[in-house]
């Protein structure tokens, strides 16, 4: 049976609506990569379409494929403290089974001044109604993960979307007390409004004919100041102190 990731790398070639907006989150993480000699990992690199943006980059996923670098678990990732760079992950926080144990790991091996670079769903009030009636992943708001003290066994592709809004927005405190000696937050930002829905993803057709890609863009541009209500995503930059 093909795979989810072989099913995706094929909608990838043949989708260029997701080529567009993959490629500009693509190029914006690239931008905020802390220059440094040391490795880049790309954790959940999935259907490995960054590694088209940075080749360089170590693609790394829980289950193997043939383009994929390396295959381990990111609660307990295979290297030494301070020996990466920069830590690229899109879509990967929310299918954690412990996000907080996973930020602890990813300071271990983070060089000073190494950045995690996160590209996550945001519940914003239009966001959510979308999310909850054409897409399959659940917004658990009540979940607590900073109590968390152990990892438990979940499908990978198990998730919970409220996660990084848990964590980066509503819990943030919590955050602060308990990774503020270690973790820097570069940026926290709210984006995406209306081209990403359109594009129906990996598993649904575009809602939008490929000509009306740059007119979506500029109506992106023009949204702006409503991301507070609109934004289906959220970016967060953090740099190792």
């Amino acid at each position: 049976m093909e795979s989810i990731l072989t099913r995706h790398r094929k909608t990838w070639d043949n989708k260029k609506i997701l080529r567009t907006i993959y490629g500009d989150w693509y190029r914006q993480i690239i931008a905020d990569l802390k220059p440094s000699p040391q490795i880049n990992v790309e954790l959940g690199a999935g259907s490995g379409n960054f590694k088209l943006f940075k080749p360089d980059v170590v693609a790394a996923d829980i289950e193997p494929h043939p383009w994929i670098d390396m295959a381990f678990d990111a609660h307990q990732m295979p290297f030494a403290d301070n020996e990466v760079g920069n830590l690229v992950m899109v879509d990967v926080l929310h299918h954690l089974a412990n996000p907080v144990m996973f930020l602890s790991e990813a300071a271990r091996v983070l060089e000073k001044g190494g950045r995690l670079i996160m590209l996550e769903p945001f519940p914003s009030p239009f966001s959510l109604m979308v999310y909850r009636r054409f897409h399959p992943e659940p917004f658990i708001m009540d979940a607590e993960y900073f109590s968390m003290k152990k990892t438990k066994n979940k499908d990978p592709w198990d998730s919970n979307q409220a996660i990084p809004y848990l964590i980066f927005f509503k819990h943030i405190s919590k955050f602060a007390g308990q990774f503020g000696d270690v973790f820097q937050i570069v940026k926290r930002e709210k984006q995406s409004f209306l081209l990403y829905p359109a594009s129906g993803g990996f598993e649904n057709k575009s809602l939008i004919p490929d000509w009306s890609i740059p007119v979506f863009q500029g109506v992106e541009w023009l949204l702006q100041p409503l991301r507070d209500v609109l934004a289906f995503r959220c970016y967060i930059v953090l740099e190792k102190k």
